[in-house]
């Protein structure tokens, strides 16, 4: 049974698996008809699954839609994360263009308030431009919004600039990419939400397919949510690396796929973990997670030690 956890110092709970809508409406994981998105989502909610994870890039906002229609009359239940800030050309941070983007995402999801808005992969620029968070706060006072945080892409673009968002506002959620394979640049930022007392949302748990019950399929897709496909000399380190891994999960009863929920998991300040969800019985495999005992301080330690190695792989 999954279980939930506070979202940083907010009231909102949310369960250790969250689910990613991108899967739904990219084409990168096949072809969802609307009515077999919509009942995959509602599968996942009875799975206890309580948040939900969208851009408005996601299916040039279809994404946004389908989530609306899946929980209309459960609006109240479930926790639903959106973004703004990305463009299709681009980026555009400034507060018309901000405000805009809620507006639109209010009435594609057919809610009066979003939970928890992120700016999307912010640059230097933006997490500087002290209008943009005037307009965060003026949208939450009016309601359109309940919390606001950050969605931070892979890689170190951002992590200065990211860090000292993290500590001058008041930040909901940090999503960072990360996952047993790669690490940096997320771990970084572990220790300032724990400093803070801010939490975690983690996306590409399975390094883009590689530590998945399929490799051989799942690492023909772009990684997660970025949509950038994996470099196959990458994929090919990489599944070598997931092969070495049986000392993590054999042990505790775990699969590879459910080791990396666990793994992330265990890290104190983290909310909730964002695997791609494409079929009906990854509902139950990664539900199942939260029955696994945590990884230990010492296990943990040890799986960073090896990491630092290359998880003997060269």
């Amino acid at each position: 049974m999954l279980n939930y956890r506070p979202m940083g110092k907010t009231e909102l709970e949310v369960s250790e698996i969250g689910f990613g809508v991108w899967t739904l409406v990219s084409g990168r994981w096949g072809t969802f008809s609307e009515d077999a998105a919509i009942d995959l989502l509602r599968k996942a909610y009875d799975a206890g699954i309580n948040y939900y994870d969208v851009s408005p890039l996601d299916g040039a906002g279809l994404g946004e839609q389908i989530l609306g229609k899946a929980f209309a009359d459960k609006r109240e239940l479930v926790i639903l994360s959106t973004k703004v800030g990305r463009t299709d050309g681009g980026q555009d941070f400034s507060p018309a263009a901000v405000r805009k983007s809620v507006e639109d995402s209010l009435a594609r999801m057919g809610t009066p308030y979003i939970d928890a808005l992120q700016l999307h992969y912010p640059d230097a620029a933006a997490a500087g431009n002290p209008a943009l968070w005037s307009t965060l706060e003026d949208l939450r006072t009016e309601g359109k919004i309940r919390y606001y945080g950050l969605a931070l892409g892979p890689g170190p673009v951002g992590l200065d600039e990211a860090r000292i968002a993290m500590r001058k506002y008041d930040l909901a959620l940090i999503q960072v990419y990360y996952n047993l394979l790669e690490q940096e640049a997320g771990r970084k930022f572990f220790p300032v939400a724990l400093e803070i007392k801010q939490s975690m949302a983690v996306r590409a748990p399975h390094a883009g397919g590689v530590l998945e019950g399929d490799p051989a399929t799942a690492t023909a897709f772009p990684c997660d949510g970025d949509l950038q496909v994996k470099d196959p000399a990458w994929v090919a380190s990489a599944a070598k690396r997931a092969s070495s891994l049986t000392w993590i999960h054999e042990p505790k009863g775990m699969t590879m796929e459910q080791a990396a929920l666990k793994f992330i998991l265990s890290e104190e300040t983290v909310a909730s973990v964002l695997p791609n969800i494409y079929r009906e019985d990854q509902l139950a495999t990664y539900a199942a997670v939260s029955d696994f005992e945590n990884f230990s301080q010492a296990e943990l330690g040890e799986i960073a030690e090896q990491f630092r190695r290359g998880f003997g792989v060269a």
